[in-house]
């Protein structure tokens, strides 16, 4: 909520209400949350070297998921999940009206699988909660049933394999190096505001509390003339793009324009219902007061 007030001025978001500008920052921030999780994921995997029984980029989304409703707990890390949701469907959606087709062979899932592999695992947690997020995403009710297997499944086995590298009270914490690197035009006021609230040490201090990690590693903001994240193993060394913040942007500009033509559609078929009906009540006067 500061980071949005502070922003008032900025090209991107000047203009905007306050609950408007609230609403970009806390989307963009949540995804960037998501995606910093998700490749914490994959450091944990190759740090404390554990196994991975299927494809690694599904694990470790699985890592930011129950983080986020298990360790965080709290409506902020909710709506985390619910803006990475979102953005795997705006995705989705703007591949298909560019015309892309869908590259199965990649080594994530495809961007509504991602989209609802979070979904179920929110309502496999708490399937009252989150009831109205599943039947905002038409999820089947059988679906609904094996997402609590899902959930409990994957809670315990991320549990198990974890236990033996958590860090006692008594130990000490591993060192994680920070780092935000220079950014130039409009990505200088994103490398600021990142620094402003503390995004990548959150984080640390987190990993750092939690886990016995066997070396020192790196987390970075950094300008990579794309967006992209990537835990890279042997320089032991996390880094994201300021340039995701672009892609997030663009990606709740597009939820805002399907929302948009969503109530233009509403309203255009209320007003072609409107007329008719006038019409009807019109004929229906006139042949009262016929002789």
């Amino acid at each position: 909520m500061d980071l949005a007030r502070r922003l008032a001025n900025e090209p991107r978001l000047r203009g905007l209400s306050a609950q408007k500008r609230q609403e970009r920052v806390e989307f963009v921030v949540g995804n960037l949350l998501f995606v910093l999780a998700h490749e914490l994921g994959h450091a944990v995997i190759s740090e404390l070297d554990l196994p991975v029984l299927g494809r690694e980029e599904d694990t470790a989304d699985v890592y930011a998921i129950l983080k986020a409703l298990r360790v965080v707990g709290s409506e902020f890390s909710v709506r985390i999940l619910v803006r990475a949701t979102n953005a795997w469907f705006m995705s989705a959606r703007r591949d298909r009206r560019e015309g892309e087709a869908p590259t199965y062979y990649q080594r994530h899932g495809l961007d509504e699988q991602r989209a609802y592999q979070i979904i179920c695992l929110m309502v496999g947690s708490d399937p009252v909660k989150f009831k109205d997020l599943a039947d905002e995403h038409k999820l089947p009710e059988d679906r609904r049933r094996s997402c609590g297997w899902d959930y409990d499944t994957a809670a315990r086995s991320w549990e198990r394999v974890l236990a033996p590298h958590m860090r006692a009270s008594d130990q000490p914490k591993a060192e994680i190096e920070i780092i935000y690197g220079d950014a130039k035009g409009s990505l200088e006021v994103v490398a600021r505001s990142l620094r402003e609230i503390r995004f990548l040490e959150h984080m640390a201090e987190y990993a750092a509390e939690r886990y016995l990690w066997p070396a020192p590693i790196v987390m970075e903001m950094r300008s990579c003339g794309e967006a992209n994240a990537r835990w890279t193993i042997p320089t032991r060394r996390l880094h994201i793009c300021y340039e995701m913040v672009d892609e997030f942007v663009d990606l709740f500009n597009e939820q805002e324009r399907s929302l948009r033509t969503t109530r233009r559609g509403t309203k255009t078929r209320t007003s072609r219902n409107e007329p008719q009906n006038a019409r009807r009540g019109a004929t229906w006067a006139r042949s009262r007061t016929r002789p």
